[in-house]
């Protein structure tokens, strides 16, 4: 999480678990790891975690239910706004397809972020909250608005494909 984001969640200020600062402070670096998987610009994810954190400072959680699920709903939408304004990319998300002997932290991360490239939209959005922001299926379907057995079918099948491409590397 970048200096700024970190700064726009303190500005929040103290509060109990159901206010925004509470859901912030709890779940601050998930969502700033998923805003950066889905936009996979920095940019673009820091933009995209500014406008989450407005939405979550005006918006009231149900007492005693994990609030992760429905601010991972407005981080997806959120990203989806921020992608729509970034030039088209190719395939490759952003990423040298050129070999590379290296291997290091930030080989495997520019490697993931084009694997989750590849994803359709759709099933980038449920992989990246089952894997990255920990939603189980139920979840992941609370947050994209959908049925359970739509979440399942896209969990599977993006998992499915990322363990393809990574097999054929």
């Amino acid at each position: 999480m970048t200096t700024h984001a970190r700064g726009v969640i303190a500005i929040m200020g103290a509060g109990d678990r159901g206010s925004g600062a509470g859901v912030m402070r709890e779940h601050g670096a998930v969502l700033a790891r998923v805003c950066m998987a889905l936009c996979g610009d920095g940019a673009a994810a820091e933009r995209a975690l500014e406008r989450v954190a407005r939405e979550v400072g005006v918006t009231k959680f149900e007492d005693g239910k994990s609030a992760l699920a429905p601010v991972l709903g407005l981080a997806r939408a959120a990203c989806a706004v921020q992608l729509s304004k970034l030039p088209i990319r190719t395939a490759s998300f952003g990423v040298d397809e050129s070999p590379d002997t290296t291997r290091d932290q930030t080989h495997d991360a520019a490697l993931a972020r084009a694997l989750v490239g590849k994803l359709k939209p759709t099933e980038r959005e449920a992989v990246v909250l089952h894997l990255v922001g920990g939603l189980d299926a139920a979840q992941v379907a609370e947050a994209c608005g959908i049925d359970l057995a739509t979440a399942r079918a896209r969990i599977a099948r993006g998992v499915a494909q990322l363990v393809q491409e990574k097999r054929s590397r």
